[in-house]
């Protein structure tokens, strides 16, 4: 096979995981900026509409690490085809449902697609990629993770106010229809034939701990906290989380295989790459709020403003893959961090005097260092993965990556809340990219321990 005709192959693939990645990202940060209007619709408060968003994260982290099973019993093909079946139906059902229970099962049922769609897809792309063309599958895959949070706050308000609530689902419908065309032309058919049962006590473990985290941080959200009903979650998801761990250590045929965690590449990205990408995370959910709720800017004017921040993590990704190769990991990453730290700082004592023009420039180079390094960490999480290793790395990282978006709202509304008790609502912004700085400054420890040609191996 040409080199011309297998980036075309890969390339193809890889583009067609990133759309389905930008399906999933935008379903899951749409919502929020529909849910006053879905309440006013079921006559309910725009509160109470949370349980749909949470529903489908808690879906969707807890069953991306069964999406591997399933690729090893049926194959990637059978399993990739169902799922965006399956989530574009039930799309179709979130924009019919009459009340809040019909919408809530709908999302579940989303969030079941979701959580094979996007880690099946993902796999397919690693492991038909060569460590040479790794950088490049990577740059395909991360802008759905830059541009989904920045669109979904601008692309909601917009449908809200020309069409209805129940198009942030429909529009799905062609898309979803799109992807499986595509996807029946040119996913391969990968694995399949496994006999190995499902550890269903690891499936157990993993639902009941990750659920109670989730639904912990979205407690801690909520208008009035219930302060007992959070610290159970929280012992609930920790008391049966840590004795999980200890069992995938233990077993045969764990249903998450923990081996990678062991090579530092790896691991950089689950500790390191969690806080950063949580910290980075933040901005999207806090910069509207900032824009609203402090300088008293129209959402209209709002969603202008940010097109700045979006501009800046597009903008930027056609110099990450030269960069990735001219430069080393470890001093890229190096530097990506201390410049994220003075941005945190920048937009912590960002005002509303400060000129349009200024806040476009601080806006677009916050944008584009958060390109740069989600691209940076989710390059190196396979510098060092074998083939054998890449099924359980890719849920491993999956479940990473989805982790680190529902912290980064939990974070953002506990900084909020504690800095309007401790300094006054007009300091509250100020806290939470505070927050955010303290974040990347506890990232650096793993980096510093980077071995100085870690991830060379994709360089060449």
């Amino acid at each position: 096979m040409s080199e011309s005709k297998k980036r075309f192959e890969l390339g193809s693939v890889a583009l067609l995981v990133a759309g389905l990645m930008f399906m999933e990202f935008l379903d899951g940060a749409i919502l929020p900026t529909a849910a006053p209007t879905i309440a006013r619709s079921f006559h309910l408060l725009s509160s109470e509409i949370g349980i749909c968003v949470t529903t489908y994260m808690v879906t969707i982290v807890c069953l991306i690490p069964v999406a591997t099973w399933l690729a090893e019993k049926y194959g990637v093909r059978k399993v990739m085809l169902s799922s965006i079946t399956l989530f574009t139906f039930a799309s179709v059902l979130c924009a019919l449902s009459t009340n809040l229970v019909e919408l809530t099962i709908m999302r579940i049922l989303q969030g079941l697609g979701a959580s094979t769609m996007v880690p099946i897809g993902r796999l397919v792309v690693m492991r038909s990629t060569e460590k040479s063309h790794v950088i490049t599958a990577i740059a395909y895959l991360v802008w759905p993770a830059l541009m989904a949070p920045v669109v979904a706050p601008v692309l909601g308000g917009l449908i809200i106010a020309h069409l209805s609530w129940p198009w942030i689902f429909m529009i799905n419908l062609p898309l979803g229809i799109l992807a499986l065309l595509i996807a029946i032309k040119i996913v391969p058919d990968i694995g399949g034939a496994s006999t190995d049962k499902l550890d269903w006590t690891g499936f157990y473990g993993t639902t009941i701990a990750l659920g109670s985290i989730v639904f912990g941080c979205a407690a801690l959200g909520a208008p009035h906290i219930n302060i007992v009903a959070t610290v159970i979650l929280f012992v609930v998801g920790v008391g049966v989380g840590w004795p999980t761990i200890r069992h995938f250590g233990k077993a045969d045929k764990p249903l998450i295989d923990l081996t990678p965690m062991k090579i530092q590449t790896f691991k950089m990205n689950n500790v390191s790459g969690l806080l950063y990408r949580t910290a980075h995370n933040t901005a999207p959910f806090a910069l509207p709020l900032l824009f609203q709720d402090k300088y008293g800017w129209s959402a209209e004017r709002s969603g202008q403003v940010l097109f700045f921040y979006m501009l800046g993590n597009l903008g930027f990704k056609v110099f990450t893959t030269p960069l990735i190769k001219y430069f080393r990991f470890k001093p890229l990453i190096l530097f990506t961090t201390t410049i994220s730290l003075v941005m945190a700082f920048a937009m912590a004592t960002m005002s509303s005097s400060l000129s349009l023009i200024w806040m476009g420039i601080l806006l677009v180079l916050a944008g584009s260092i958060r390109s740069l390094g989600m691209t940076l960490y989710n390059t190196l999480t396979y510098a060092d993965i074998d083939q054998e290793m890449m099924a359980h790395a890719n849920s491993l990282a999956a479940m990473t990556q989805q982790m680190a978006s529902v912290f980064a709202v939990a974070v953002a509304v506990i900084a909020m809340k504690f800095g309007n008790l401790a300094f006054g609502s007009a300091n509250q912004f100020t806290v939470v990219f505070a927050v955010t700085g303290v974040m990347l400054l506890l990232s650096l420890i793993e980096v510093v321990q980077l071995p100085k040609l870690a991830g060379d191996s994709l360089r060449k």
